[in-house]
């Protein structure tokens, strides 16, 4: 049987594959479209459902740990000259916020009035984008 070249686009886009893997599976199955695309799984060129799904299950919870680890590991921190009055990790200060927003939102603004500076401070590019936005909102 002859392969077209619209059996090996829909091998591509099915598979996720390169033009040459979809012609030599199609070239392998005879052109038959199902048996190239289990020989494709079989070959492990592509995975099935099942596995996708659990590996973006294990990669959406792995972002959220790392997004996580960089909260504690970014301080928030509230001082004047040399004298701090809150040093404490983000995620901490961000669930204070959240479960005591009214008070958190007085307190800020009194102190910000008071002349506390706020510094957002970490070895991560976390604090870095939280600093450069503070930065950009100040202009």
């Amino acid at each position: 049987m002859e392969i077209t070249l619209e059996q090996i686009d829909l091998i591509m886009q099915r598979a996720n594959v390169s033009y040459a893997e979809a012609k030599a599976a199609l070239e392998q199955a005879n052109g038959d479209i199902l048996e190239a695309l289990l020989l494709l799984e079989q070959g492990e060129k592509i995975k099935s459902n099942y596995t996708t799904t659990q590996n973006s299950c294990s990669t959406n919870s792995d972002k959220i740990k790392n997004f996580i680890n960089k909260l504690n590991a970014t301080n928030f921190i509230m001082k004047k000259k040399e004298h701090t009055y809150v040093d404490v990790p983000l995620s901490f200060a961000l669930i204070f916020l959240i479960l005591s927003f009214h008070i958190s939102i007085v307190a800020i603004i009194v102190s910000l009035v008071l002349g506390v500076r706020i510094h957002i401070q970490g070895d991560n590019d976390l604090a870095s984008k939280i600093n450069s936005t503070f930065d950009e909102f100040k202009r």
